[in-house]
């Protein structure tokens, strides 16, 4: 629903939603990057340096490659292809990948190759792309859940933070049970962002809403260093 073409009449109802998530994608490469790692759920755990993802099965003959310079290669799955389309809309010329995340993968195995990645040499912008829960109304895409619209909050209190182990500490089992499927992606930017070797942050949230029953969280995490 972010991309307008997808939204179509409905577009201008994410415009809030939609213009926070691209100003926050500038703000943080505003801060001296080297390159994007773009983070979120799929079925595999793997880093693609280059994918296209597609929206053609939400109706629209949109295809969104990781690196516009490298079209092609593998598939990408929704949550990537999101990030491809930020940071599209950023204009970020500079280098980038993706961090694939098994949805089904254990906390272990996530947090050893989250933990890789925060310990690498260069200056990375994280973009974490992961949904919230799917479940705030009858409107929703899910069921109505009672612990969905708490859920959210917590999830946008965690953000709101600057602290990776509050992020760290989302319930899985609570997660699943609202429809949110972002939690492999919110776990794995936590413990990244916690053993990286600048690890305090100023976070700010900057959207909060539930738009057709679907949680929406913007945020952005800056370096102190």
């Amino acid at each position: 629903m972010l991309v307008p073409d997808v939204a179509s009449g409905a577009a201008a109802e994410l415009d809030e939603v939609r213009d926070a998530a691209i100003d926050a994608v500038r703000r943080v490469l505003a801060g001296g990057a080297e390159r994007v790692v773009v983070i979120g759920a799929g079925s595999a755990m793997r880093t693609h340096e280059s994918g296209t993802g597609t929206l053609r099965g939400f109706g629209v003959d949109l295809d969104v490659p990781l690196d516009p310079a490298s079209p092609g290669g593998p598939a990408l799955p929704l949550a990537l292809t999101m990030g491809a389309w930020l940071l599209g809309r950023s204009g970020w010329p500079g280098d980038r990948v993706a961090l694939e995340v098994d949805a089904d993968a254990s906390a272990a195995t996530i947090a050893a190759v989250a933990t890789a990645l925060g310990h690498e040499t260069r200056r990375s912008a994280l973009l974490v792309v992961a949904d919230g829960s799917a479940a705030r109304s009858e409107r929703a895409p899910a069921s109505s859940h009672p612990d969905a619209e708490a859920f959210d909050a917590d999830v946008a209190a965690a953000l709101a933070s600057g602290h990776p182990h509050l992020l760290a500490e989302i319930d899985r089992d609570r997660a699943a049970r609202v429809s949110a499927a972002g939690w492999p992606a919110w776990h794995a930017a936590a413990v990244a962002l916690a053993v990286a070797e600048d690890s305090a942050y100023d976070a700010a949230v900057r959207v909060a809403s539930a738009p057709y029953g679907v949680g929406y969280v913007v945020a952005d995490w800056v370096s102190r260093a």
